[in-house]
Parts: structure tokens; C-alpha cells; sequence
């Protein structure tokens, strides 16, 4: 993968992840596409249904409430596939559902499963990846590359420790492969910044070869750091296995995952996006809004919007 361009940023000290990056939008979201100029897609320009899920962490409040009757009501909004976490991020808890029982209680309401997420700080995820091969799932991800996590300042690395990492990585890889699962690296908004010179992403897919290290392509995440959605899908090619579909409103709340909001809401005119993303990539995109008030509500809104784009 070549190098990709970020918009211009504010990278002062204390400021590199709290302050929106100024990109152009018009510009991002064309993504060499002429998206502008050709407007939406037609239902009759495309040639193959299109499959979308949910991401538990739009309903995770609702799950922890009621796991089965919130995928009911998932599953009534047309959703297809619903990925979910493998363990509690917080460390084990006696309320979290075995993965074997989500994924019964999601097939169990006709839904497929999407992939399945590892825990963010075990080093080995053996456990993990053993459990998603024992339900069945095919994708594993990654939610963020350690170094971003263990330093004293959070989401900031430097190139020797994020270097450092990578044989583990590889490693891991190796092992969900093993296991007959494929391996997906989940980018943010840090993983499209510049690191020592190359951004992280780049240094990632040259570290691990196309037939262990897959992605799912955050669009929304991908626009923040400044970086085209489309030009991202399109020079990761079928390196893309899965995509995450939120938009973003700089103007919500304070932190970095409260600009995070539901596609159709916020700045990236997913409307006249999606077709385009469509047409790129035949990888499921999954509806996912990091904090949402309204969880139910907030999948509600992404499914009537993306029945109503692309259905």
C-alpha cells in the first residue's frame, strides 16, 4: 500500500487528538471519485444485493439489559449480520454472555455473524481466537494496535515501539489463520496520522503479507484524519473485509467519540457516499455509533437511512 495524504492537522502538544482536524471536505468525501458530479447511485446500477450489520457497541447498553430481546429488535430493522465483542473490554464480568450464547441468540433471530472483536490488551488472544473458531465466526478483529493504549498518553505511540509490535502482530496473524479465521486490523483516526514519516496503517500492511493481515476500513475515522473513504477502500483493495459505517459532527460534545454520530448525521453526506462505497468494495458495512444516548434509536436511524440509499 502507498503512502496516503492527510488533510492539515493541528499536532500541537496536548492537541493532537482533542482538536478536529481541518480537512476539506469536499474534497475527502470525493475521494477521486467525482462523487459530486455524479450524485447518487440508482437501485438498477447495481448488480448485487447489499449486506449490513450492527456493531454491539451502537446497543451495548441494551445488550447488557436484555442481550435477546435487543437483537430482536435489531433483527426487525433489517439488520443481516451483527458483530460483537468476545469478552468484556473491562477485564472479565459475570454479566457478559459467553460468546457461544450470542452467537446462538444472534442466529437464532436469522441474523449472520460479522466479526468477532479481540481483546485490545492480551498479547497472545489465543483464548480469544479458540472461542471465535469455536462459533463458527470467520473474521477476528482488532480493535487498536497496542502501543496506542500502553503509553502514558493515550492514542500516541512512536515509530520504535509501534515497530516493535509489529512481529507480534504478524504473530497473531499466523495463529487466527491456523485457526481457519482471517485476521482484521480495525483503523482509527490515529492510525491515518503520520508516524516517524509513515503512517501506521502503511507500516502495518507492508509488515504483514495480504494473505494474513485483512482491515475493516472505518469510514467515518478515515474522514477525520483527513483521508479520502474511498481512496483508502481502494488502495487497500481486497485487503478490506468488513467497513464501519458512522458519521461524524465536530460540533457534538467534547471528546473525539462524541463527534462520532449516526450515518446521515453528520458532515460525510452518506448519502451520496454509500453507493460509491458499494460499488467499491463488496466487504458488509456495519452500522456503529461509539456512544450513542438512544441505542436503539441510533440503529433505527442507520438501517431506515441505508434501506432508503441503497435497498
Amino acid at each position: 500500500m502507498t503512502g496516503l495524504t492527510s488533510a492539515e492537522a493541528i499536532l500541537g502538544e496536548g492537541q493532537l487528538f482533542r482538536s478536529a482536524l481541518r480537512a476539506n471536505r469536499r474534497s475527502v468525501l470525493a475521494g477521486g471519485a467525482a462523487l459530486v458530479a455524479t450524485g447518487c447511485a440508482t437501485v438498477t446500477e447495481r448488480e448485487r444485493p447489499v449486506r449490513f450489520g450492527l456493531a454491539d457497541i451502537t446497543v451495548i447498553r441494551e445488550l447488557q439489559r436484555d442481550y435477546a430481546g435487543t437483537v430482536r429488535q435489531v433483527a426487525a430493522m433489517g439488520y443481516g449480520l451483527m458483530g460483537f465483542r468476545l469478552s468484556s473490554y473491562g477485564g472479565p464480568s459475570a454479566s457478559e454472555l459467553a460468546p457461544a450464547e450470542k452467537a446462538r441468540i444472534i442466529r437464532d433471530h436469522g441474523m449472520e455473524l460479522g466479526p468477532v472483536r479481540l481483546g485490545v490488551r492480551n498479547a497472545s488472544h489465543d483464548a480469544d481466537l479458540d472461542a471465535a473458531a469455536a462459533i463458527g465466526a470467520k473474521i477476528v478483529v482488532l480493535s487498536t494496535a497496542p502501543p496506542f493504549i500502553a503509553g502514558p498518553k493515550l492514542f500516541e505511540t512512536n515509530r520504535d515501539k509501534f515497530e516493535a509490535w509489529l512481529p507480534q502482530l504478524a504473530a497473531v496473524c499466523e495463529a487466527a489463520r491456523q485457526r481457519g479465521l482471517t485476521f482484521a486490523y480495525h483503523n482509527h483516526w490515529y492510525d491515518l496520522l503520520p508516524l516517524g514519516g509513515e503512517l501506521p496503517l502503511d507500516l502495518m500492511a507492508r509488515a504483514v503479507p495480504p494473505e494474513l493481515l485483512a482491515f475493516e476500513v472505518d469510514l467515518a475515522w478515515t474522514w477525520y484524519a483527513g483521508v479520502a473513504p474511498l481512496d483508502l477502500l481502494r488502495r487497500l483493495g481486497s485487503r478490506v473485509v468488513s467497513m464501519h459505517w458512522k458519521d461524524i459532527d465536530r460540533t457534538k460534545g467534547k471528546s473525539t467519540t462524541d463527534h462520532a454520530v449516526v450515518p446521515g448525521a453528520g458532515e460525510m453526506n452518506y448519502p451520496a457516499l454509500l453507493p460509491h462505497v458499494v460499488r467499491q468494495t463488496r466487504a458488509p458495512g456495519f452500522v456503529e455509533v461509539d456512544n450513542p444516548g438512544d441505542g436503539l434509536a441510533a440503529a433505527r436511524q442507520g438501517a431506515e437511512l441505508i434501506k432508503r440509499v441503497l435497498a
